[in-house]
């Protein structure tokens, strides 16, 4: 009776230590995430003169919101967020349905070099961005509506090329030919996904009278909506983040969050008067203030589709 009594106890003990070390494990990986947002939080939320005090450490002496009235002001908040919410919408919209439908190719049509033009689609995603810009912004500079303008040129005399450069379709475009950033990180995880859905779907669509274009429309698209929510989110996301193509599509007379951030710094010493005060680093509560507003929208949208988001992860990375 003692020795089952010693084993159950036993058992129970390693149970306890397996869970206390897993428990430990998850909690230490959640603070080394969430470390960024609470430091971000902390400063923002403390008085300028308190950024370099070194006996406030976490909380602060005194709560103020005058770091986050002197970002909206200098980051133009309204404007960036509309423009950052305008580029991450089209785009993320355009990204599904163009990358869906060029995956869709690759996954169910053989046609000839099908195999090596997804090997470029695929060689796609190890070349930065940086060495497209120039072509990508010469095109965006003088776009001619792929020749088209130039022939009605020859005609009636109007321009030969217009500027895209300054609006949002120097991003749209891009995005509605499949060829957006991170287009081909898209094509890969559509293609995976159609690979994986039964072809059994498409024959009793052909069998009802449907061609491939309303095969694709109305029983395959429907049916890919956990690779749809992946895609989008990334690509709404990635067009969020992004600084490079942003500062050069854009031009000077439109920024979103990416470009504010970066000019905060900046627009901080030259705006609110904090270039009387000798130590620069009180700025730094502003700056933290400017990125967790930054950074708000897209936690909210991760809060209303985190449940969606894992459950396309985890079918997707299944497919």
């Amino acid at each position: 009776m003692n020795a089952i009594v010693g084993r159950r106890q036993l058992k129970l003990a390693k149970k306890i230590a397996s869970a206390t070390a897993r428990y430990a494990l998850l909690a230490a990986i959640a603070y080394q995430l969430l470390y960024p947002l609470l430091y971000m939080m902390s400063m923002a939320l403390r008085k300028p003169e308190e950024a370099i005090d070194p006996s406030v450490i976490w909380v602060p002496k005194s709560f103020t919101l005058s770091n986050f009235a002197d970002a909206l002001r200098v980051m133009d908040f309204w404007d960036a967020l509309q423009n950052s919410v305008l580029i991450g919408l089209g785009c993320g919209l355009l990204d599904v349905l163009s990358c869906a439908f060029v995956a869709y190719g690759f996954a169910r049509f053989k046609f000839p070099f099908s195999g090596l033009l997804f090997s470029l689609v695929i060689l796609t995603l190890v070349i930065p961005v940086q060495t497209i810009i120039l072509p990508l912004y010469a095109d965006m500079r003088y776009f001619d509506a792929f020749g088209l303008m130039k022939l009605t040129s020859a005609i009636t005399g109007g321009p030969e090329s217009v500027s895209l450069v300054g609006s949002y379709w120097s991003f749209y475009l891009p995005s509605m030919f499949a060829m957006g950033l991170r287009a081909g990180l898209f094509i890969f995880i559509f293609r995976q996904f159609f690979m994986g859905m039964p072809k059994e779907l498409e024959d009793a669509a052909y069998m009802d009278g449907c061609g491939p274009f309303k095969t694709f429309f109305r029983v395959m698209l429907p049916n890919a909506r956990n690779a749809m929510i992946t895609v989008f989110l990334f690509s709404f996301v990635w067009h969020w983040n992004e600084y490079y193509m942003s500062n050069l599509l854009l031009g000077n007379m439109k920024k979103n969050f990416a470009i504010a951030i970066s000019m905060l710094r900046v627009d901080l010493q030259s705006i609110v008067n904090v270039q009387t005060i000798s130590d620069p680093l009180v700025i730094v509560t502003r700056i933290q203030a400017g990125a967790l507003l930054a950074i708000l929208p897209l936690i909210v949208l991760y809060l209303i589709t985190q449940r969606q988001f894992a459950d396309s992860i985890e079918h997707v990375g299944i497919k």
